[in-house]
């Protein structure tokens, strides 16, 4: 089998078989919401992996009982937060690490109990960055929290004029300098909003990598290369809406296939190439032959629509 044969096939394969309605992988009470995986109990929800209980979130991992939030992280309890990050019981976060019992806070880390607070680290009992003692706070707090939204936002937008714009969001890294919005990982290049991989790089909107490259909105993945919308998928590569996947490349919207090439809308199954089922002795055989042609020619996604 050439390559030209393979993609030709391929190609037929991707346009023979309706495309993937709404990716809800393994997850339970989440019909209104799309690319949801390992979710329950989520409403009006979108690319999320691994949350529960929450409703109108975005581009979420591990975030629960979280309401209008956008890239929350580790999150509980939080409401109306873009780029939340490990917090808890916190309203009004902008790119804020390790928060508690906060509000109106702008790129903070590990605080708790502040109010309209920009650019402040392992502070407590602070409103638009004054320091207080823990009895003024909580008889202050009480009135401010009155105040309209709108209000309070446009006084932390007067704040945040004060310190300098840093060119990159990130905490908590080991070698991990290049990238944006980028959090506790570990040798890692040019990754943005993700957080926990290692040894990896080119990552997007992932979460919890180790040793992959080129993934977009994937989680839970080891040893892949050039993933979109995947979890959980080991030593793959070329995979688009595939879960639970292993040793496979050029997988299409496939659930637990190991050791298959070229196919799409496959489950549980093993040992195809290009949706055909082969012994395994025969999948050795054709997949080393077709491998070794692949490095050699240096194709990757060849003329695929998908």
């Amino acid at each position: 089998m050439t390559t030209d044969t393979f993609f030709n096939e391929l190609n037929k394969l991707l346009s023979r078989y309706p495309k993937a309605p709404p990716n809800i992988a393994d997850s339970e009470n989440s019909d209104y919401g799309e690319h949801l995986a390992y979710c329950k109990n989520m409403y009006i929800a979108f690319d999320c992996a691994n949350s529960t209980d929450s409703m109108y979130v975005y581009d979420s991992f591990i975030a629960k009982n979280c309401i209008d939030c956008d890239y929350a992280v580790e999150s509980e309890l939080c409401y109306e937060g873009v780029d939340p990050i490990k917090s808890y019981n916190s309203d009004y976060l902008e790119y804020s690490v390790s928060m508690r019992d906060a509000a109106y806070a702008a790129n903070c880390v590990n605080c708790h109990d502040v109010f309209g607070c920009v650019n402040l680290q392992n502070k407590s009992f602070c409103i638009f960055n004054r320091q207080f003692s823990e009895e003024e706070y909580h008889q202050k707090v009480i009135e401010y929290k009155k105040w309209p939204p709108e209000k309070v936002l446009a006084m932390v937008e007067e704040l945040k004029k004060r310190y300098p714009v840093t060119q990159t969001h990130e905490t908590h890294n080991q070698n991990s300098a290049y990238g944006n919005y980028s959090d506790f990982n570990k040798n890692c290049y040019m990754c943005f909003d993700g957080s926990h991989s290692e040894n990896s790089g080119y990552l997007y909107d992932s979460h919890h990598n180790i040793s992959c490259y080129d993934t977009a909105s994937s989680y839970q993945n080891e040893l892949s290369y050039e993933i979109t919308d995947g979890t959980k998928v080991y030593n793959c590569n070329f995979a688009v809406l595939s879960n639970n996947s292993h040793d496979s490349s050029y997988i299409f919207n496939c659930s637990n296939v190991k050791n298959c090439i070229g196919c799409v809308s496959l489950s549980n199954k093993q040992y195809c190439i290009l949706n055909r089922q082969l012994s395994r002795e025969e999948y050795e055989r054709i997949s080393k032959q077709f491998i070794e042609e692949l490095k050699n020619k240096n194709a990757g996604w060849g003329e695929l629509n998908y």
